[in-house]
């Protein structure tokens, strides 16, 4: 055994860590239920709990404790294991990506869902999509949906999912030595989520999570627009790329980045597969055109679950190649 020495070794390992990872994932995918999302719920509420007096300056200092603390620790450790032997740095790799990264972590909600639609059980497809929702929307209830809001919803949670548990993750593992990149992207995602949730009625709401809303949103800027780009690639690449202008017309406000992730992803998408992904009322505020009103997208149906499927592998296929070509022009470099 002996440490990395070269920027090909350390290209190779990060490859490798990648593709292990996402085959280990797909033998036995991480339940949600587990020790480690249980820690962390503990110690970002154990942040907000002692650290939030309602000044947007609390949320900054428990955000850089919080997401950019053990992002350290976690890279620290990385560094250690690295200068001992590269298969110690690769485990921990490995172990950091499969608790960061990964689609099967909840993907068995949308497969039920599409089983339950293809026979006709649409309560059951409404409990599971509710029970799938309220994991980051703890209000939340699809119990008077149509068939077709279902899917639409159940294809919406499921792109964003996937960009946070798959593509973010993959940008920033690159991006940033080490795992730190993964853990960053996940704590940011996680504490951006959690720390802006609606207070209890009667309470006014702070300006605890505000921070933590604004790093998230620039944080996962670049990945949300290689995420489109991607779709567009392995899909309707003129629809995509039609859809994705229409969405970019849209003003910045309060110094956010426009068109925000969620907007862009779901346009994006919209347009590689020609259906309409955005709610109603926002499709008809991006797309609607005198002669091209919808911008001739489709209603999504139950068939189009599969579809949405196979897009995300395609798109996450395309990047796993790509970055084997960089691990590649490093070793020839």
């Amino acid at each position: 055994p002996r440490p990395l020495q070269s920027a090909a070794e350390v290209w190779t390992l990060g490859w490798l860590s990648l593709v292990i990872t996402l085959l280990l994932e797909q033998v036995r995918p991480l339940p949600q239920s587990n020790p480690v999302y249980s820690a962390v719920r503990q110690v970002s509420g154990w942040a907000e709990r002692n650290l939030n007096a309602g000044r947007r300056r609390h949320g900054v200092y428990a955000w850089l404790l919080v997401v950019v603390g053990l992002a350290l620790v976690v890279g620290a450790l990385f560094a250690v294991a690295a200068s001992i032997s590269a298969i110690l740095g690769l485990a921990v790799n490995v172990a950091v990506l499969f608790v960061a990264l990964g689609f099967r972590q909840f993907s068995h909600h949308g497969t039920e869902i599409q089983i339950a639609l293809a026979n006709g059980d649409l309560n059951a497809a409404r409990r599971e999509l509710t029970a799938w929702k309220r994991q980051s929307d703890p209000a939340f209830t699809a119990a008077d949906l149509s068939p077709d809001e279902v899917v639409r919803q159940t294809i919406e949670h499921g792109l964003l999912l996937a960009q946070r548990h798959v593509f973010g993750v993959f940008f920033w593992f690159v991006v940033l030595p080490g795992p730190m990149g993964a853990v960053v992207y996940r704590l940011a995602e996680h504490v951006s989520r959690v720390w802006n949730r609606p207070p209890p009625s009667g309470t006014p709401p702070d300006l605890f999570g505000d921070f933590a809303r604004r790093a998230f949103a620039w944080i996962d800027w670049i990945p949300a627009r290689l995420t489109s780009l991607g779709f567009a690639i392995v899909g309707d690449f003129e629809g995509a790329i039609y859809c994705w202008r229409q969405v970019a017309r849209q003003a910045s406000t309060d110094g956010m980045p426009a068109p925000d992730s969620r907007t862009l992803i779901l346009a994006t998408a919209s347009g590689a597969l020609g259906m309409r992904l955005l709610p109603a009322a926002e499709a008809a505020k991006h797309f609607d055109e005198a002669g091209n009103e919808g911008a001739g997208l489709a209603e999504p149906t139950a068939a189009a679950l599969r579809s949405v499927v196979g897009l995300v592998w395609r798109a996450m296929l395309l990047w796993l190649a790509l970055l084997l070509a960089l691990t590649l022009a490093n070793w020839l470099a």
